[in-house]
């Protein structure tokens, strides 16, 4: 089977083989083609699927059962982290039955048949029955929770041309049931028309019922797919870098059966999850190699973004003392410190957003007193609830999108090297950091007024004055007009740009990122990013030379051990 598919206006044909795959498989397919082919570093989650008469798809519904070869379809994504207000309440739902707590579960339906020629018959009001998960999967889907007694109503399904189905519908895993129907009057009775289910002696009935499409048939970690939802392996698109990466990134903290189902959630968003990694890492230590990395830092500016970052003692966010442990145990090295200037690999920073998942939202379910979220479910939240409105404002942001522009990004490259070393030589031990390196906007704007008071007139007077402006002035440099822009724009820009930070803003400290960000806002304040970068960077790599030459002493910072 093909299926077009219309995304956005654009149209998809994906070929889905016999289409046993769900229709929420086949929306985050195209979901991830559209994100890759039409609009790069950017991804939005299917909200709902329309027919080509605009009647709803259900998520769990499977696609042959629902679609024939050559149909049409439009997929509707959704724009930021909230549901579209404009949606009724059965679109709304979409989104629950696609992604909420019971997703990768299986509809079990339970099926009052009225035979032909049948008139005038009652119907039950409710199906009683006792749910046995498959031995085999109860390691995974407990019984306690999953399976043992229950009672769910009994509705009408129309099918059209007045023909009504009647049908009790419950969520599990594999497993079997004894069921009985309950008669308005509280009798139990069976469905002597629905034979195939019926016990031997005719007292009850008995089903068996297993995935209903075509995935694992064991919960063997060695399966490459995941045990609890269409796999969606056949037909990715997969970045060629992930196998190795997926290899490297061994897990050791979860659960054998855990870490398949966290494979396929990680399959899915794998490219995203790189252009976020490659957002940072373009501006890292390797360009002369083809290994990049993003650093811790980046990692930490990553996390007030997302805003799930909380000062120490914090228990409902993450403290980045936790985060320097989980970042310690992924690379096996023994308090690999200073923890905020090291390299991060793609494996690494996988397993960190994993852990970040698993705190956020399988921990804090469990400590809530609720059964702990799966971790598969969780990574997805966590990626289609925190990270994917990050993104959103990334792809948004218009330095960002300035910053990839051909000429601006050739200049950017240019100036890395220059702007990295200020950067290094302008940080001080933070006392916010555990000492660790990091910049202070005071030290920053020092070194800009240094700048401005060489170029000035009324200073030729000073000591070494000659020398200094012969270093600061002339082609290729900075000139004062556009100093005295920058320092005028100075404080309101570092504002702007730390408004995340979770320190008090005496004591604000500047990640290489957000130092980055305000390089690139007051550059781009006094003209052409791609020329105004270039003699932006030459003045600052020319300053630390007369700092180190001069032996000048920075100015001490406001930050103090109360953080």
């Amino acid at each position: 089977m093909i299926i077009s598919c219309v995304v956005n206006g654009e149209t998809i044909k994906v070929a889905v083989g016999h289409g046993k795959q769900h229709i929420r498989w086949l929306a985050l397919n195209c979901a991830l083609r559209y994100q890759r082919d039409f609009i790069p570093h950017s991804f939005c989650i299917p909200q709902r699927v329309l027919n080509h008469e605009g009647t709803l798809l259900r998520p769990r519904a499977i696609i042959n059962e629902e679609l024939q070869d050559g149909d049409t379809i439009t997929i509707e994504l959704r724009k930021g982290a909230a549901v579209s207000e404009d949606l009724y309440d059965e679109d709304a739902n979409w989104l629950e039955d696609a992604y909420g707590p019971n997703s990768n579960l299986r509809d079990c339906k339970f099926y009052w048949k009225v035979s032909s020629g049948q008139y005038d018959v009652s119907i039950p009001a409710k199906v009683r029955g006792d749910y046995f998960v498959a031995p085999k999967w109860s390691s995974i889907y407990s019984q306690k929770d999953y399976g043992g007694r229950f009672e769910i109503p009994v509705e009408p399904v129309e099918l059209g041309d007045g023909v009504v189905e009647w049908v009790a519908t419950r969520k599990g895993p594999p497993g079997s049931c004894n069921y009985k129907f309950i008669m308005e009057d509280g009798t139990e009775m069976v469905c002597k028309a629905n034979v195939r289910t019926l016990t031997n002696d005719q007292q009850q009935h008995h089903e068996e019922f297993h995935w209903d499409v075509p995935i694992a048939e064991e919960p063997n970690p060695e399966v490459e797919s995941r045990p609890s939802t269409a796999s969606s392996r056949e037909g990715a698109q997969q970045d060629p870098q992930f196998e190795s990466d997926w290899e490297a990134l061994r897990l050791k903290w979860l659960e054998p059966h855990m870490r398949t189902r966290v494979k396929d959630v990680v399959t899915e968003f794998y490219p995203i999850l790189i252009d976020l990694f490659d957002s940072y890492s373009f501006m890292g230590l390797e360009l002369h190699t083809s290994s990049h990395t993003m650093g811790m830092d980046d990692i930490y500016h990553l996390m007030l973004s997302a805003q799930v970052l909380e000062k120490e003692g914090g228990v409902e966010k993450i403290t980045w003392s936790l985060v320097c442990i989980w970042f310690a145990e992924a690379t096996s090295v023994k308090d690999p410190r200073p923890y905020i200037s090291q390299r991060v690999q793609r494996h690494q920073y996988l397993d960190l957003l994993l852990r970040m998942a698993h705190f956020l939202l399988c921990e804090k379910s469990r400590n809530a007193g609720s059964q702990q979220t799966p971790l598969d479910e969780g990574f997805f939240r966590f990626i289609t609830d925190i990270l994917m409105p990050v993104m959103d404002q990334y792809d948004d942001d218009p330095l960002r999108k300035d910053a990839v522009q051909q000429n601006n990004l050739i200049a950017l490259q240019q100036s890395r090297s220059q702007l990295r070393s200020a950067y290094s030589y302008l940080c001080q031990p933070c006392s916010l950091l555990d000492g660790e390196p990091s910049m202070s906007p005071h030290t920053f704007k020092f070194a800009l007024t240094y700048i401005r008071e060489t170029l000035a007139e009324e200073n030729k007077e000073r000591e070494g004055f000659d020398e200094d402006f012969a270093q600061l002035s002339g082609e290729e440099k900075i000139d004062l007009e556009s100093l005295d822009q920058m320092l005028q724009s100075f404080d309101n820009v570092v504002a702007e740009t730390v408004k995340y930070h979770i320190e008090s803003s005496s004591q604000w400290f500047l990640l290489f990122w957000d130092y980055f960000e305000i390089t690139m806002k007051l550059c781009r304040n006094i003209g052409a990013l791609d020329s105004s970068i270039g003699i932006f960077s030459n003045s600052l790599a020319e300053v630390i030379t007369i700092f180190q030459n001069r032996e000048v002493e920075l100015p001490e910072s406001s930050w103090t051990e109360e953080g």
